[in-house]
């Protein structure tokens, strides 16, 4: 059962948010809606500084905790159409401070003045740069929220094509992976969602898409291979429509013998990181951080982190917590290690930016 901050969070965003996300709202107005709350002060000791690339857009975000021994590299959602909110850099700092990360935020380009595949070059350009300044892989996490989270399968799929080292693991929250709508939940919780509705994501077909199948594995993740992929965990909350989302991409990962760990969490709003009123949010940001600190070498502090946090004992990880979790996962080989085996590698384009491979089409056509 969700808390009472929730189930009131919950009324406060069907009477607002979701009105101004339906089908009636322009995306410049949505724009305008995220700018006026985009400017933030950052607490002492944090800073937001600009990356210096040529070949994406982004900053760093640093708290006092943050450390380059971790990197977390963050996609934010917006519907593939809006930049990121003041509240995703009060996220990354949250998880910084859990984790002992420094954030890499990418403001990657949008929709519908850069449609696919604009965006995910952005993402993979960003992973790039940090190879090529000296970041190990095994010390990088992907993470990403909505739309953030359906491009960090997509790199991940586009970055194993291109036999490019993989990270340590990857953490996506409430994604968006199907633009085909076949999940059930895309109608049986179109009333039930207090943030998104259906009829307001459909708009993202024609002005991400242009024209590019919905079936790509690249646009839409749940129809990707994900062989040699490393460990993924996923947030997604009961009541959304993007619930099918992340299962189905979960049964296909695991069928595939990749470690795809979903917290299926009761009630919960979309992203409901977002807001640190929350304590299922205050207690998703541990479970992400400590996820983070096991992937990349640190297991003994995640289990003393989570010990410390919510009074788990650090020797059983997968305990209930009381929050209305509904937990699974698959155990597999991939690693994210090294480079995994791909189909071949990405060709570039004629102008030298960087672009992805395309994994192929789902076996024998079918949906998972």
């Amino acid at each position: 059962m969700a808390s009472w901050q929730a189930a009131a969070l919950n009324i406060a965003l069907h009477l607002t948010i979701k009105r101004v996300m339906s089908r009636t709202g322009t995306v410049a107005a949505t724009r305008r809606f995220v700018e006026s709350r985009r400017r933030v002060r950052l607490p002492a000791g944090c800073e937001a500084t600009p990356v210096k690339s040529h070949t994406f857009h982004g900053e760093w975000i640093r708290s006092p905790e943050s450390s380059d021994r971790r990197t977390l590299l963050y996609f934010p959602g917006g519907g593939f159409m809006l930049p990121a909110s003041a509240q995703i850099t009060q996220l990354i700092l949250r998880i910084n401070r859990e984790a002992g990360t420094r954030g890499l935020l990418v403001h990657y380009r949008l929709a519908p003045e850069h449609p696919f595949p604009a965006g995910l070059d952005d993402c993979i350009a960003a992973y790039h740069h940090l190879l090529d300044t000296g970041t190990d892989p095994r010390s990088i996490v992907l993470a990403g929220d909505s739309a953030g989270g359906g491009l960090v399968l997509s790199t991940l799929l586009a970055l194993r094509d291109a036999q490019v080292p993989m990270p340590a693991g990857a953490v996506v929250i409430s994604p968006f992976t199907d633009f085909t709508y076949c999940g059930e939940s895309r109608t049986a919780n179109d009333w039930r969602d207090p943030m998104l509705s259906n009829d307001g994501v459909l708009q993202m077909n024609e002005l991400y898409l242009r024209g590019t199948p919905a079936e790509d594995p690249l646009v839409s993740p749940v129809y990707g291979d994900y062989r040699g992929l490393p460990p993924i965990l996923a947030h997604v909350g009961s009541s959304e429509i993007l619930l099918d989302d992340t299962r189905r991409v979960a049964r296909r990962a695991r069928a595939q013998s990749v470690d795809f760990d979903v917290e299926v969490w009761a009630e919960m709003p979309h992203v409901w990181h977002l807001w640190p009123f929350l304590p299922e949010a205050q207690l998703a940001v541990k479970r992400v951080a400590e996820f983070i600190r096991e992937r990349t070498g640190g297991r003994h502090d995640a289990l003393a982190a989570r010990a410390a946090g919510n009074g788990e004992p650090p020797h059983a990880p997968g305990a209930s917590n009381g929050r209305g979790i509904e937990r699974g996962n698959g155990r597999g080989n991939a690693g994210g290690n090294g480079r995994a085996g791909g189909h071949g590698r990405a060709q570039g384009p004629a102008d030298g930016k960087r672009t992805h491979g395309r994994p192929g089409a789902p076996r024998n056509g079918a949906r998972p």
